[in-house]
């Protein structure tokens, strides 16, 4: 009995180990990452808050190896440097998510382009910003189905404040799991 144990448990780590690469795929995908921001520019809230983290939501749709649209949500939360209130940042997101598949590898790179709608709240003061979004970062196949992400993303976003624009700079470092739907 304790041989034969021995012996499926092999089988099944040998196949785990074994199983060919993975790659990105067509269809639908949605994850969970963990954010760190920090917040720079013209922004008065820049020089008054800590950089932050929080959580997001993604998902998206693989046209095809190469290609995927992603949408997502994140916010993060910012304690304020001089023992104010803490500011809010959230964002809602869309972007072109390029794939550049290694052969026979699990590591997947990407670069991301897109754009983003913006609100920082401190003080039930609240701020709103669109603006581009450009990021690096990589996929990593756990499982043809499951894979863990690493990436850093620049947001560069235009608040408006009594009319008046504001440029603001959100730098994003995340961390995910994905489940891809096959």
């Amino acid at each position: 009995m304790g041989r034969t144990k021995t012996l499926m448990i092999s089988m099944v780590a040998l196949l785990v180990l074994n199983g060919a690469p993975a790659a990105a795929k067509d269809g639908f995908y949605l994850g969970v990452n963990v954010l760190f921001n920090d917040i720079s520019g013209d922004l008065d809230t820049s020089a008054n808050v800590e950089a932050g983290h929080g959580m997001g939501l993604h998902g998206g749709f693989g046209l095809n190896r190469y290609l995927a649209i992603e949408a997502g949500y994140w916010k993060t939360k910012h304690a304020n440097r001089y023992s104010g209130s803490a500011a809010d940042l959230e964002a809602g997101t869309i972007d072109i998510k390029i794939n550049f598949p290694l052969v026979e590898s699990h590591i997947e790179p990407y670069l991301l382009v897109g754009a983003g709608r913006y609100t920082i709240e401190q003080n039930r003061l609240s701020e709103d910003g669109k603006g581009g979004r450009i990021g690096i970062g990589m996929d990593i196949y756990l499982f043809p189905d499951i894979s863990c992400n690493v990436g850093f993303t620049r947001n560069n976003v235009t608040f408006t404040r009594n009319s008046a624009d504001l440029d603001g700079r959100i730098t994003t470092m995340d961390f995910g799991i994905t489940y891809h739907f096959i």
